[in-house]
């Protein structure tokens, strides 16, 4: 009996613990890893963090050694981007020419950064944060006394935003919304960190809209426009662009799987469309079994679980798949963590005084705990992410007293 044929398509963070898992769960397939860039996979959540401020070096992120990836007998790592699928068939086409067949897919390509689409938005010398090489850029252009022009106010622009405050770089951020983290933050918890961003010398700009961008020398101006109708033209050296991602789903599309907000799998992870096509990571809009809904994650866990998931789908260990979400941020000295859905609350309680810098805010529907935002209490994750899957209604009067324990709210 021939091995099977795993062709995993993005050697990320997602796609690379996919091999790992296999490899170990299934001594009967042989897996080919195809990615774009040079690198082995690794860990990202670090490159607008302690890579970028030059206290982490790159290789540190790495999932694991260079022999590992070259000399495993059961693994061919190719460096190429997928430009067709042959559903029929089952044959992956390479950009260099290569086809590479398979008997399962597992697609892992992420996503690449969306693209500002005005004037001068595409301009070579502006700066994005998906890899190692855009953070090698980025890293050498951070000199104190010079100016950076943030656009976008999502975690990947803030945290960038308190990496090169930090190092003396004079930081403009701005963003169509009218609080930053809109996406992860609730309002109380994100005004709080525009605050802090602010006493180091930030400057947030919220409710505008990008509408050109020209270089003169090594200066860029970029014209923005209020929601008031009030222009403005500001300058600064570098520009990075954090606006989000475009899922990586060409290939798929045109080979007719489904693909609206990535590629759409149920709670095995799998396509409708081909029981042998599965996504992982960012890119996979999945089923969620605990939510019973489409649920796409960009997430450092969400890599490492549904990896894990997938692999043991191919490998005959069925589990459907209902991670709850969980992301973290580090920011001018504070952790920030949240847990579950925040936009299924009806109400919330403290647990603390945000005004320490200390504290949770608890989100609840129907009195049951759905979410959660912690900073600098990364301590009480587990404890409410017990309260989010027991879905029991709790005690508010409890839930608020700090001095009664997140267990004993459970009970």
């Amino acid at each position: 009996m021939s091995a099977r044929r795993i062709a995993i398509v993005g050697a990320g963070h997602a796609g690379g613990r996919v091999v790992q898992h296999l490899l170990g769960l299934d001594d009967s397939c042989r897996v080919t890893l195809i990615g774009e860039e040079p690198y082995a996979p690794y860990e990202r959540p670090a490159l607008s963090k302690a890579v970028l401020a030059g206290e982490q070096s790159w290789s540190e992120l790495m999932l694991a050694t260079d022999e590992f990836w070259t000399a495993h007998p059961r693994l061919e790592r190719l460096t190429a981007r997928v430009v067709g699928l042959e559903r029929e068939r089952r044959v992956l086409h390479l950009d260099d020419g290569r086809q590479v067949g398979f008997d399962e897919l597992v697609v892992a390509t992420g996503g690449a950064a969306r693209p500002l689409t005005v004037p001068g938005g595409d301009l070579p010398g502006l700066h994005v944060l998906r890899g190692i090489g855009d953070c090698e850029k980025l890293a050498t252009t951070l000199v104190a006394g010079s100016r950076l022009l943030v656009i976008g106010a999502g975690v990947i622009g803030m945290e960038v935003a308190a990496t090169a405050s930090a190092a003396g770089v004079s930081v403009t951020v701005l963003d169509v919304s009218d609080q930053i983290m809109r996406r992860c933050l609730p309002a109380p918890v994100s005004q709080w960190l525009a605050e802090q961003h602010q006493q180091v010398g930030v400057t947030l700009k919220s409710r505008v809209v990008v509408q050109s961008i020209v270089q003169y020398g090594d200066i860029y101006q970029v014209q923005v426009q209020g929601f008031e109708g009030v222009s403005e033209m500001l300058e600064a050296q570098q520009v990075l662009l954090a606006i989000g991602i475009d899922c990586d789903t060409g290939f798929l599309q045109e080979a007719g799987i489904t693909c609206r907000n990535g590629v759409v799998v149920d709670a095995s992870c799998r396509s409708p469309d081909a029981p042998w096509c599965y996504a992982v990571g960012d890119v996979a809009n999945c089923e969620n079994a605990f939510y019973g809904r489409l649920l796409r994650q960009e997430t450092w866990r969400n890599a490492e679980n549904q990896a894990l998931a997938v692999a043991q789908q191919i490998a005959g260990i069925a589990q459907p798949y209902g991670e709850i979400p969980w992301m973290w941020t580090d920011q001018l000295g504070h952790n920030i963590q949240v847990v579950g859905l925040i936009d299924d609350a009806d109400a919330h309680v403290w647990r603390g005084d945000l005004a320490q810098g200390k504290a949770t805010l608890v989100l609840l529907k129907a009195q049951r705990v759905v979410a959660a935002v912690m900073v600098n209490q990364g301590k009480e994750r587990k404890a409410l992410e017990a309260l989010i899957r027991d879905r029991r209604p709790v005690d508010l009067a409890l839930l608020g007293d700090v001095s009664v324990s997140l267990k004993a709210v459970a009970a």
